[in-house]
């Protein structure tokens, strides 16, 4: 089984309703009762296949579709997300600035594990875990850890040796339980020697794809192998070199998009990757992902 986040790259239009910046701020669980009240009346059309897209996502379900294991997904809007599950277009998010981020809505303070706990039917995710036989795949940015940190935490003893975890953030899991369970991928990854290069943003599902397909290699299955297969891969690879790379401005920013734009054909991770390999501008993922979407809302006009 293979479980990793959502994206804020959706295929369909959100509907009414279905906005996180809609709703009315008060504490974690009166938001809670509000967007539940939503998700009640939401119409359900989709499935993940045909709801998210960016790469991040893209690389988690080949991964999945090679390994011929199922994909789940855990979202801010929605929970625990089966293959097979029909869901609504949503706009939601527990990280950065944008209006989406549900988290502006509660009181100060509030963490994206505050969030899960009141909202998004705790327990289903551990449950489902306990009860799968083989290994458990997880490939999530620290975000997405530390939302359903306490819920792995919450695991019996004999659940956690079949968890797997890929991130970046392995930070968010130091000197946790769960920090024996990261498969030791670095930024190895992203350097000149790398198969599989690609920005922080999607480095956890690409460090997934890259040990499914070292998966079928090898027949050993346990926590010891899984981790000397993958630095056995990474042996002898090297670290990107870091450029230097400036700050400038939002204005500046959707200058250099706008200028771009039609040669990269409005793709966002060429936009991305022109902006920080390129120009050498300095742009986090989250402020990218705004100025795109403003400039794409204004060129469907």
């Amino acid at each position: 089984m293979i479980v990793s986040p959502c994206s804020n790259r959706k295929k369909a239009t959100v509907e009414p309703g279905m906005y996180a910046a809609e709703l009315a701020s008060g504490s974690v669980d009166e938001v809670a009762i509000q967007w539940n009240a939503s998700l009640s009346t939401a119409s359900r059309p989709h499935k993940i296949g045909t709801l998210y897209g960016g790469r991040a996502f893209t690389e988690a379900a080949l991964a999945a579709k090679s390994a011929k294991v199922e994909h789940y997904i855990v979202s801010a809007g929605l929970g625990l997300i089966g293959p097979d599950d029909l869901i609504p277009a949503y706009a939601m998010t527990t990280v950065g600035s944008t209006d989406e981020n549900v988290l502006k809505k509660c009181p100060y303070g509030t963490t994206a594990a505050d969030w899960w706990k009141a909202a998004l039917n705790p327990g289903v995710f551990g449950d489902l875990i306990a009860k799968t036989k083989e290994r458990v795949f997880l490939a999530m940015p620290s975000v997405y850890l530390e939302m359903v940190q306490d819920e792995l935490l919450a695991l019996p003893a004999n659940a956690l040796p079949k968890i797997r975890i890929f991130t970046g953030g392995r930070e968010t899991l130091k000197g946790s339980l769960l920090e024996e369970y990261i498969m030791p991928y670095d930024t190895r990854l992203d350097g000149p020697d790398s198969p599989i290069p690609g920005t922080k943003s999607d480095f956890a599902s690409r460090a997934l794809r890259h040990f499914i397909e070292l998966m079928s290699q090898t027949t050993g299955k346990t926590l010891s192998s899984d981790k000397a297969l993958v630095s056995s891969a990474l042996d002898g690879m090297r670290s990107p070199i870091m450029p230097t790379r400036v700050r400038v401005s939002d204005t500046d920013i959707r200058d250099a998009l706008n200028a771009a734009w039609v040669k990269a054909q409005g793709n966002r991770q060429k936009l991305l990757r022109h902006l920080r390999d390129v120009l050498l501008i300095s742009c986090e993922q989250s402020r990218f992902a705004r100025i795109s979407r403003e400039i794409e809302e204004e060129k469907s006009i």
